[in-house]
């Protein structure tokens, strides 16, 4: 098994809370689950559904901090191998819907 080293920024965590209190975060973790495939983060983000722009620019900000780039016709660039950021950017959220669910 691999140790996952990666934390998450205060940044992240800030946004976490704020996607918390907006109940999106069962959101925001399909649309990691989506993307993230064996370490890597790809294909279209283009399906992210939120309620108000505010919640798809808070989980776009989210998922940048990350090291992935959303593109504005919802593809997905990984920047600088995000897997290990990404992965635990999906364990926090993983849990943070388990707990809050």
């Amino acid at each position: 098994t691999q140790f996952i080293s990666a934390e998450l920024t205060e940044d992240q965590l800030l946004l976490l809370l704020e996607s918390l209190e907006r109940k999106i975060v069962s959101q925001q973790l399909n649309l990691v689950r989506t993307h993230s495939t064996l370490g890597s983060f790809q294909g279209e983000a283009g399906d992210m559904l939120f309620s108000q722009e505010e919640e798809q620019m808070l989980t776009i900000a989210l998922v940048e901090l990350s090291g992935v780039q959303l593109q504005e016709d919802g593809s997905v660039t990984p920047r600088d191998k995000p897997s290990e950021a990404v992965a635990a950017l999906f364990v926090a959220l993983y849990a943070l819907n388990f707990l809050s669910g």
